[in-house]
């Protein structure tokens, strides 16, 4: 038999056309120019050899060949539609992203992400795991993650970052703090300070962040680390049990009885560390909607206290070298 030209979407159009008889009124509901529908269905005629509609100034309505056609055509189309519903279901059903996250998911940036990401993809479901940022990047170099939030990291062979905002480091103290009276605070106003932290992954990265920050040994560093909450943390250091770092998230909460002071020139970096290459299609999404959030005005990330990423994909760091010249460190 020779083949035929008509496809499924010339159906529908057919069926458009008939149902609200005209090509324009058609071309609107199916969200395409309405001289494409007016040329395929010109196209079908001269294939079948008869006209399918009876054009008039008010619109068109089918002739008797084109309510036969019509008749025989659409059941099939329909079935074929609703057999694509089903297999989309089906497959959405199994689909799902693997996220590792460093830190609260009340982080401002990442609430509004997965918020959008779970509106513009219902199906996907979003599997959230929390760890180390040397965990997080080892779990996606072993395929166990499909991508993982992370805090201060630079591209390796085989992933790349895809950076995603930046944000101001805090120091948190109790309101009667003397040093809550000074709007701004130096890495130098808090050497002598006892710091607390948590046995939380993001304990252990706050403890090594000071140690480099202040540029002190582990010996001389006064750091207690408790197997206590994020939530009990703030309550001791409420209750002038220490000092400790916080981010952007602690600050937006307001939290009765501590005061928050900006660190100058101190920053965290958040990247989504995952595989170099080709990316599955939920992912590339989820990254695109990254991007947008990125882009938006300077007045959303004032009032999230967060900075906009400098720039969005590095390459890996076998190709280039870091900003200034500067050799990257590896991701672990």
């Amino acid at each position: 038999m020779p083949r035929s030209k008509i496809e499924l979407r010339h159906v529908r159009y057919i069926i458009a056309a008939a149902e609200s008889g005209s090509f324009r009124r058609a071309a609107q509901d199916l969200g395409v120019e309405q001289s494409a529908i007016s040329r395929r269905i010109r196209d079908i005629e001269d294939e079948i050899g008869a006209q399918l509609f009876r054009r008039h100034p008010a619109g068109v309505d089918l002739t008797d060949i084109g309510k036969q056609f019509l008749d025989q055509a659409a059941p099939g189309a329909r079935q074929i539609g609703s057999a694509l519903d089903g297999a989309r279901t089906v497959a959405n059903r199994g689909r799902h992203l693997r996220i590792g996250v460093f830190g609260p998911l009340t982080m401002g940036f990442l609430s509004e992400l997965f918020g959008a990401f779970r509106g513009d993809r219902p199906g996907v479901k979003l599997r959230f795991s929390e760890g180390s940022c040397p965990e997080l990047i080892a779990a996606v170099r072993r395929g166990q993650l499909d991508v993982g939030i992370v805090a201060e990291a630079l591209p390796a062979k085989g992933l790349d970052v895809t950076h995603l905002w930046a944000e101001p480091v805090y120091v948190a103290m109790s309101d009667g703090d003397p040093l809550a009276d000074q709007k701004a605070l130096q890495w130098d106003d808090l050497r002598d300070r006892h710091f607390v932290v948590t046995h939380l992954p993001t304990g252990d990265f706050a403890k090594a962040y000071l140690m480099r920050s202040l540029q002190t040994s582990p010996g001389d560093l006064q750091i207690e680390q408790l197997a206590v909450t994020r939530e009990s943390l703030m309550q001791i250091v409420a209750h002038g049990g220490g000092v400790t770092i916080a981010g952007s998230a602690h600050v937006r909460s307001g939290l009765s009885g501590i005061t928050f002071r900006l660190i100058e020139d101190a920053v965290l970096r958040y990247g989504a560390v995952h595989s170099s290459g080709s990316l599955p299609r939920d992912l590339e999404r989820l990254l695109t909607l990254a991007k947008s959030l990125s882009e938006r005005d300077q007045a959303w990330f004032t009032r999230q206290r967060l900075i906009r990423p400098e720039h969005w994909r590095v390459p890996h760091a076998d190709r280039h070298r870091g900003a200034r010249g500067r050799t990257p460190d590896r991701l672990q």
